[in-house]
C-alpha cells in the first residue's frame, strides 16, 4: 500500500545538497491572480521579500531557474530582476525541461529542489527531488510534494524555502552574516 510522503521540511542535511531551485511561476512566484486593464495590459504583482531571499541565495552560490506554462512577458521581465538566467516559458512538458536542466549542470535529483502548485507540476513532483507546494496548491501537488509550506503562493512561499536554505547553509540576516556569506564567495 502506498503510504503519503511526510509533507515536513526536509532536513538541513538534506536541504545543503540543494543547488538549483526551479521554480513554476504563477502561483509560486505571484499570487496567481492577473491583473487586466481597460486596454487588455495584463499585470501580476510580486512579493518584495521573496526577491530578497533569491539575490542571497545567488551569493551561495545557488542556481535558479523557471519553467513555466504561460507566455507572459512579465515572466521574462521578472526573471530578469531576480537574475535567474534559465527562463522557459510556454512549457507544456515540465518534466523535460527539468531532465534538461538536469543534465546541464551535472546534477542528481538530490542536489534540485522544485517549487510548484498545480497540475502541470505534477510530471517533476513525480521525480526524486525535493518538491515544495504552498499550502494553497491543488490538492493532489500537495500530496506528491516532500514539503507544503506555510506561506502562500505570492505571499512569501518562496521566501520562506530560501530562508530554510539559506539557515541550511549557515546564514544567519545580521549585518555580520551577511557580510561573511558575502567575503566567502
Amino acid at each position: 500500500e502506498h503510504m503519503p510522503k511526510s509533507t515536513c521540511k526536509p532536513t538541513r542535511a538534506r536541504l545543503q545538497k540543494i543547488k538549483l531551485v526551479i521554480f513554476d511561476f504563477d502561483g509560486v512566484l505571484t499570487d496567481n491572480r492577473v491583473w487586466v486593464s481597460e486596454t487588455g495590459r495584463r499585470m501580476k504583482s510580486f512579493w518584495v521579500p521573496d526577491g530578497v531571499g533569491i539575490f542571497m541565495a545567488h551569493k551561495l552560490g545557488l542556481k535558479f531557474a523557471i519553467i513555466t506554462g504561460n507566455d507572459d512577458s512579465s515572466t521574462k521581465h521578472r526573471a530578469d530582476y531576480l537574475r535567474i538566467p534559465e527562463v522557459f516559458m510556454g512549457v507544456r512538458d515540465k518534466a523535460e525541461v527539468y531532465d534538461q536542466l538536469k543534465l546541464k549542470y551535472a546534477l542528481s535529483d538530490d542536489q534540485i529542489m522544485y517549487l510548484g502548485d498545480d497540475l502541470p507540476d505534477r510530471p517533476v513532483f513525480r521525480r526524486k527531488c525535493i518538491t515544495v507546494a504552498p499550502p494553497n496548491a491543488e490538492p493532489e501537488i500537495k500530496k506528491l510534494a516532500t514539503w507544503v509550506a506555510r506561506k502562500r503562493g505570492g505571499e512569501g512561499f518562496v521566501r520562506e524555502v530560501i530562508d530554510a536554505l539559506l539557515a541550511a547553509h549557515g546564514f544567519d540576516w545580521t549585518p555580520e552574516g551577511s557580510r561573511q556569506v558575502m567575503n566567502s564567495k
